[in-house]
Order: structure tokens, then sequence, then C-alpha cells
């Protein structure tokens, strides 16, 4: 058996077919004898709460395969995708045993390799042109693809796709800090990331999600391995499925009006004059999508401003923000793991050069980690006001889950 241990990053958001696809192919095309997944926190990368809570993720994260199941906390997983990428990769460094790091990519790319020489040297030309689109009023993700289109014709797909960006992300940092992973990526089946419409066998998540929402289930019922769909079922029954961030509106308005200008341009990734725009959202709006979708623009994306709201409603500052994107992760938690999981966490335990949490709390003394760990108890709680039946010590009480084998049999 060989000692190659994979890493995957995800949201599982719910987890799927092609979840489960890239699981099994990135399994047999490392001859692996373990996979490590960092799971997202109670809020995703674009801002959104999960739709289900982050232990009902981790449990089919173990049926589909995975063998460890670590937390990509909070601060990272609910941030821009290089902050979002960066957390997530210190952490499978951090573990000293993971080998070879997967992920999905929307199509092949043949300019891999130029595409991040450029984005790790940002040569003049290309930095003229990233200036050029971010003066016209493009945000900076759609600025950026433009810029590569400039360099390399036809790039700037690449860039522009979600799961491209996240690899690329994945890439330029791991490169930058010279982590030794093996790349490993693996084309996406069916839909597109954000495709609604239910797709047979390989729908997005999205439209996932969209399908529930509308009472669509039978829908997307093929798109699900068994264990999705009966689990679903179950925390439908039982009232712990998030539909919209519709409850967090009142807390949101709320606290904007109560803020000054000066209170609201503290929060992490407030650009200049940004406060001045909540404010206003803040007393126009009559819910959490308006108030969204009055603000979303050519420069500022619906993921930015979703993020946004978030950060301030954490009350995550200017500083943390610069602080722990300097620091990166302090602590690797474990929201589950198999039979198999748990003999690879002994290696972990030995090799790893960051403390390994089971629990939401830490030593007085790693203040910093501690306050990690605060976010995430916040974030837990804002999470449960989304649902009917909420759980608010789950975040404190819970143990990681365990099982006696994984779905697959990588031995």
């Amino acid at each position: 058996m060989s000692n190659n241990i994979v890493g995957i990053i995800a949201e599982y958001n719910p987890l799927h077919n092609g979840h489960v696809f890239q699981l099994e192919e990135a399994a047999r095309r490392a001859e692996a004898s373990g996979i490590v997944v960092v799971l997202s926190s109670h809020f995703t990368q674009r801002g959104e709460p999960s739709f289900i809570d982050k232990w009902q993720r981790t449990a089919l994260a173990l049926q589909a395969g995975a063998d460890i199941v670590l937390e990509l906390p909070v601060f990272f997983s609910c941030h821009n995708a290089g902050v979002f990428a960066a957390g997530a990769v210190d952490i499978l460094a951090a573990c000293h045993t993971v080998t070879h790091l997967s992920f999905g990519m929307e199509n092949h790319c043949s300019d891999l390799s130029a595409i991040l020489d450029i984005l790790i040297h940002e040569p003049d030309p290309f930095k003229r042109q990233l200036r050029r689109y971010l003066d016209k009023g493009y945000s900076y993700v759609k600025a950026r693809a433009m810029a590569m289109d400039e360099m390399i014709p036809l790039s700037g797909s690449i860039l522009s796709l979600p799961n491209n960006s996240l690899a690329l992300a994945y890439l330029l940092h791991s490169r930058k800090k010279g982590y030794p992973f093996q790349p490993l990526p693996i084309e996406r089946k069916g839909a597109d990331f954000h495709d609604e419409k239910s797709c047979g066998k390989w729908a997005s998540a999205s439209a996932i999600r969209k399908a529930y929402s509308d009472g669509r289930i039978s829908d997307v019922h093929m798109a699900l391995p068994l264990y999705s769909r009966l689990v679903l079922e179950r925390t439908l029954e039982e009232g712990r499925i998030v539909f919209s961030a519709q409850n967090l509106w009142p807390f949101l308005q709320t606290s904007l009006l109560r803020s000054s200008q000066e209170e609201i341009s503290r929060t992490a990734e407030m650009k200049e004059g940004l406060e001045n725009l909540f404010l206003k959202l803040a007393a126009t709006s009559s819910s959490w999508k308006e108030f969204i979708s009055k603000g979303t623009s050519k420069r500022y994306t619906m993921g930015t401003l979703q993020r946004l709201a978030i950060h301030y409603l954490l009350g995550i500052s200017h500083w943390e923000n610069r602080a722990w994107q300097r620091l990166g992760p302090q602590y690797i938690r474990v929201l589950g793991f198999s039979q198999k999981g748990q003999k690879m966490l002994r290696d972990m335990r030995k090799r790893s050069t960051l403390p390994i949490i089971t629990r939401g709390h830490m030593p007085p003394s790693q203040g910093i980690g501690s306050r990690l760990l605060q976010l995430e108890h916040f974030a837990s709680i804002l999470w449960e006001h989304l649902v009917p039946s909420p759980l608010f010590n789950q975040e404190i009480k819970a143990k990681p889950l365990q099982t006696e084998s994984s779905f697959l049999d990588l031995n």
C-alpha cells in the first residue's frame, strides 16, 4: 500500500455525484492510502449560509470516502478566493502527511503553468492591463481575467470560472509557500458550478439547493448518492435546512442603522465608501435579498456584498483581517474521521506544525486561535437562527464524528 494521501478542499453544499466522482478518481489516480478533506464552516466562499450544517456535511464526506475531515475556519471559508485557498492549503500543509492536492476544474488548461507564472511575478504589462480594467469599474476577479486575456489569448475564462479560479488560487499559494504537493486536477462532470437547472446525474450543488427550495426534490434525486438523499430527507423533516439568509436581515439592518459610518468602515474588506452604501441600503431595503441585490454592481459582486455582510455581523475588523491573512490558521480542528482516519490522525499528531483540536475551544494562552474559535461560535449561532429547529450549543458540545470505515475501500 502506498503512503500517498490526497488532500481535497470542499464545501459539499450538499455532497452530490460530482463530488463522489472526484473522491473516487483522485484516490484511483494517486493510488492513495487515505483522503483528507478540508471542509468549509457554516458560511461559504460566496458569503452564503451552508445548506445543511457542517456536521451533516462531515457525515456525508465520510460516507463518500474521506478518512479525515478538518474544518476550514469561517474567517477563511467566508472570504475571497485567495484567502479561502490560502487558509485551506495551509491547513493541509501543516498536517505534514498530505502528498497530493486534488481539485475540480471546469475544463482542461494547457496554459496553467504560464498563467501561474504571470500571477506570481506580475510583469508590468499585466499590471498595466489589470489597472486599466480596475479603473473602468470592474471587480478585481473580472479585471484580472480580462488582463490575463491580453497576455494569453482565451485564458481569461480559466480565471473567471469558479472552480478554475479556486484551483489557480490553490496552486498559486502552494507555489509561493513552496509546498511539495503533487497537483491532481479533476475535470468537473456535468453542470456548471452556479447552474441552477437540474442536469440528471450531474446536477450542480446550486441546482440541488434550488430544487429543494422550490419543492422539486424528485428532480435532483439522480444527482445525489443514496446517503445524501437520506441525510437531506432527515434534515428537511427536522427543520435543519437553510433556504434563505432572510432571518439575518433584522440583525443586519438594526445593527447597521445604529452604527456610525466610522464603525462600519472598520469591517474587514470594507472598501472606502462602501460604509455609506451599506447605510443607505439598510435604510431603503426590506429584506436581505433586496439589500444584496440593490448593492450589486459591476465592481461589487453579490458574493462580495454577502461576505461583507457576514464579516460585519461577525465583527471581523480590518486589523484582524490583515493579521489572520498574514499569520494563517492557528489550529487544525477535526470534524470527523473513519476507522482508517483514526490511525492517520495518530501519525498527523506526531507531524503537525499546528495544534490539533477536537472541540470548539483552546487553552486561554492561545489568544489568536481562541479568537478564531470564538468566531466559529458566533457563526454557528448566526447559522442556527436560519433554521426552524436551532441547536445553539452544538458548536461547543459536538465531538468529531466517527465511522467504522470509509465508503471507499482504499486498502
